[in-house]
């Protein structure tokens, strides 16, 4: 943490010293850099080898593979970003006693970096989609629902999704007193994030309205309106013709859907960060 001289700067002056700040301690870090931009990599060659084969094919492939990418963006931007304040607590709580820092200006620091370390990692993990039609010849999506290309609409939603999360490891960050108890917390938020997304069970009563806090119910709704999923054939079909799978309201194939699903997921971000910010400044509660 860099802490400042007694005359106090402006908002501004303060924000982009400590993005400068926070650029160099991401970039310090090259060990967890590497990782970071390693996992999408990783998880664009899984998707394409386990959820490729039919997706686009049939419909229950397809949504598979959109699980994967949600999973996967959820996971990246988890892991972004979960320790990035807790590491930082002490020296934090220290400068902003003295009234060297803003904690506001503190925490749109760190959201800024991670935004432009999300965006990297959302390029990298939307290659997942070319590479399954280069790879099994399959029929990509030939036009946008609310945009003119799908691609764009797959990165936005993918980055949507890995920047909700990132931002959702800010705000635990900066409310847990340890990187233990931040290491210790992520695979319960992940396990929650699959288990209410509405994928692998039916939600029905409370657990529908829990699932309308998850990240991963919203991403895949996304994709899989971009998907059309609904308009795909069902892996039944190929045994019993007359079979027509259900309608799900949820991939219903719209640009007022798909802006809604994104929308909210932005509101995920920015509730997030402020929440955030509100959180962090308990720190002066520490016992330590």
């Amino acid at each position: 943490m860099i802490v400042k001289s007694s005359k106090r700067i402006s908002v501004l002056d303060e924000t982009l010293l400590l993005l400068r700040e926070s650029t160099l301690v991401l970039f310090g870090e090259k060990r967890n850099l590497a990782i970071s931009l390693l996992f999408p990599l990783a998880a664009m060659g899984i998707t394409v080898w386990v959820g490729g084969e039919d997706m686009f094919v049939t419909m229950e492939s397809t949504k598979s593979a959109c699980f994967i990418l949600t999973c996967a963006a959820i996971w990246c931007g988890l892991f972004n970003s979960i320790q990035v304040i807790v590491k930082e607590r002490l020296n934090i709580r220290r400068d902003y006693i003295n009234g060297a820092v803003r904690l506001g200006c503190y925490m749109v620091s760190r959201g800024a970096v991670q935004m432009v370390l999300c965006l990297a990692q959302s390029a990298m993990l939307v290659l997942s989609i070319p590479l399954i039609g280069w790879a099994y010849d399959n029929p990509l999506p030939e036009e946008g629902v609310l945009l003119a290309s799908p691609m764009l609409e797959y990165y936005l939603t993918i980055f949507l999704t890995m920047y909700a999360s990132d931002t959702l490891g800010l705000m635990l960050s900066s409310v847990v007193r340890s990187e233990q108890m931040a290491s210790q917390l992520s695979p319960y938020i992940l396990i929650a994030q699959l288990l209410f997304s509405g994928v692998l069970f039916e939600m029905k009563g409370a657990a529908s309205s829990v699932s309308a806090l998850m990240i991963s119910r919203w991403s895949m709704e996304s994709l899989g309106n971009t998907s059309d999923i609904n308009a795909i054939p069902s892996k039944i079909a190929e045994k019993v013709p007359q079979y027509t799978a259900p309608v799900s309201e949820a991939f219903e194939h719209t640009a007022e859907h798909l802006g809604s699903t994104w929308f909210i997921l932005l509101l995920f971000c920015v509730v997030q960060l402020i929440a955030g910010d509100l959180l962090l400044h308990r720190i002066t509660k520490d016992g330590r």
